[in-house]
């Protein structure tokens, strides 16, 4: 599992201090682990592997990872696992990469405009049986 380092441009939730991350990718880019220096650690998802997903970057986050139309960028969202089986996901606060210039950013979506997204959506919902 190969870990890169990415500069942060944009707090992430809960770790407002943080302003370099190690971020690796697991099973064939739907799952993968963000590295903080304190030692913690957070689980992501790639949301387009379980859901139809998407949203507007705002033109902020953009400049702050200098994204281009033909910038390498991955989505993930943080999932977290409150009882053995049961795992939530917040596909309101994505977190985007772009591996161009090796930056990420946090982005905090409105519920207003995604009412769709939850914070602490149930994975059971989109596992077809």
């Amino acid at each position: 599992m190969k870990s890169e380092k990415f500069q942060v441009k944009s707090p992430i939730l809960g770790f407002d201090n943080v302003s370099e991350v190690s971020f690796a990718e697991v099973d064939d880019g739907a799952l993968a682990f963000l590295s903080m220096e304190s030692g913690a650690e957070l689980l992501l998802i790639n949301p387009y592997k379980v859901r139809e997903y998407s949203f507007e970057v705002p033109t902020a986050i953009q400049t702050l990872l200098d994204m281009k139309s033909s910038s390498n960028v991955k989505v993930f969202c943080v999932f977290v696992r409150e009882k053995e089986a049961e795992v939530r996901i917040n596909f309101l606060a994505p977190i985007i990469l772009n591996f161009d210039n090796n930056t990420l950013a946090q982005v905090v979506l409105n519920i207003k405009d995604y009412p769709n997204f939850g914070v602490a959506e149930s994975i059971k919902n989109y596992i077809k049986a």
